[in-house]
């Protein structure tokens, strides 16, 4: 749907407003592409890691992006690793301009190790100093208190979040690893 499209493409649309483009970007939770096309139209990315610990939904790819050149998982940029976000954080030794993050809403089994302070922790001591980060807050899946715990724990490991409405209650936090404001309109 277009406020789908939306509010995905913020992910990516949103850091390169402010700040210049940013060169690595990691994806955890590939969803069905929409946040990475939009980290693919954004200027800056040379590479791009899209991280999804199912083979089947990054399959689909090709299946919702039948025409030549429209498949992000496609673009020479895109390197895919089919395996936990949280494990392929872990262990890697990569530092990001950019980490965005969709993962599926935090009652579904298992996915709820990706709406922790700690692994919020983890994300931000991924990023390289000024890199953002972007990430649902999937409101309608959540009660009150469970997306204020969520938000809590978030600005915790952050502490220069804030919250942004995507669309409906779609909602995005964002956070930086000391992101010092906006880039000059002339630098962008």
């Amino acid at each position: 749907s277009w406020a789908s499209r939306r509010y995905l493409g913020l992910y990516g649309w949103w850091p390169a407003a402010v700040s210049p483009g940013p060169k690595d970007v990691l994806l955890v939770s590939y969803g069905v592409g929409n946040t990475a096309r939009s980290l693919l139209e954004i200027e800056g990315p040379e590479r791009v890691d899209v991280v999804d610990i199912s083979e089947e939904i990054l399959g689909l790819s090709e299946v919702l992006y039948p025409e030549p050149g429209q498949d992000p998982l496609q673009d020479p940029r895109v390197r895919v690793h089919v395996e936990d976000g949280r494990y392929f954080l872990q262990t890697t030794p990569r530092r990001f301009d950019l980490i965005t993050g969709e993962p599926p809403p935090p009652k579904y089994a298992g996915v709820v190790n990706l709406y922790t302070r700690e692994y919020f922790e983890l994300v931000r001591s991924r990023l390289r100093p000024g890199g953002i980060n972007t990430y649902w807050l999937p409101v309608h899946d959540l009660g009150e208190r469970d997306a204020k715990t969520i938000t809590r724990a978030y600005c915790d490991a952050f502490p220069d979040c804030s919250l942004w409405t995507g669309s409906g209650l779609d909602w995005m936090l964002v956070g930086s690893r000391g992101w010092e404001g906006p880039a000059e309109e002339d630098g962008l």
